[in-house]
């Protein structure tokens, strides 16, 4: 058994772990896959995505958002009738916000990151503050960032609080088209007709992006899906954080209406306390 010691570690490599060792450059960065994407920026960069405010410090870039509802402004009532097709009336959330007409939209270009490939954690032990690695290894760490989806997370703890409702997620299938010409901004199209089988449409460069719920031949499933609210998805957050674990991030946190910039916040916030 080799023992490595590190002090701050990050499950995950993606684009919520590459915003973490931006704002602190010292962090380890574990990633279970392989090898790098052949772009860093493909870990995000699929379908309607983008930032709110721009990342300082990086070359970043703004356009503009158009917000459509069944090809028109949103209104309650086509809002409502959206988010009942998805199953997420209930749900709550800031839906104005989510829904502004026109809005602008940034891209940050972040550094080419210092992600550790092929780094599978098999298990985390909370209260000794040691991941178990597949290939043997044992990395103990002073605290540890989580940015995986939470209920895979609780999964690798040897010991996690008990769990009484299941967590929800709906699996997300994409199809893409590519377009002649280039369209300079970005134009989400919500669909809230129950009989259509797409939920989405999101033109942004020479693309088109169709999203659904329904599997088919025509569509590839995307890595996560939609989170629904979790009743003990905060009790479990402030539990972890008594073994100086944190989680970052929408799935990390299971937080369904968590944005970019908000997650970049908070990543500054829980950096201003060490």
């Amino acid at each position: 058994m080799r023992l490595e010691l590190a002090h701050v570690v990050v499950i995950g490599g993606g684009f919520v772990g590459q915003l973490i060792q931006w704002a602190m450059p010292s962090v380890r960065l574990l990633d279970w896959r392989k090898t790098a994407p052949a772009n860093h920026l493909e870990t995000r960069m699929v379908g309607p995505q983008y930032l709110w405010e721009p990342i300082p410090g990086v070359e970043s870039y703004s356009f503009e958002v158009e917000t459509l509802v069944d090809s028109a402004p949103p209104t309650p009532e086509s809002v409502l009738a959206y988010k009942r097709k998805i199953g997420k009336e209930h749900d709550g959330g800031d839906w104005g916000l989510q829904f502004q007409h026109l809005t602008t939209g940034w891209h940050s270009q972040l550094p080419t990151p210092r992600v550790e490939y092929n780094q599978h954690v098999k298990a985390v032990d909370l209260s000794g503050h040691r991941l178990r690695m597949a290939d043997g290894r044992i990395i103990e760490y002073d605290v540890l960032l989580n940015t995986v989806p939470l209920d895979a997370f609780l999964k690798l703890c040897l010991i996690s609080p008990p769990i009484y409702t299941p967590w929800k997620q709906d699996r997300i299938y994409l199809r893409t088209e590519t377009l002649d010409g280039s369209y300079a901004g970005m134009r989400l199209n919500y669909l809230s007709d129950p009989t259509s089988r797409f939920y989405r449409q999101t033109l942004t460069a020479d693309k088109m992006f169709f999203e659904t719920l329904e599997p088919g031949p025509d569509v590839k499933p995307l890595p996560l899906g939609k989170i629904h609210p979790h009743p003990q998805s905060e009790d479990v957050l402030r539990a972890l954080k008594v073994f100086d674990t944190f989680c970052f991030g929408r799935f990390a946190t299971w937080r369904p209406d968590e944005l970019a910039h908000q997650t970049w916040q908070n990543i500054l916030e829980w950096k201003g306390t060490l």
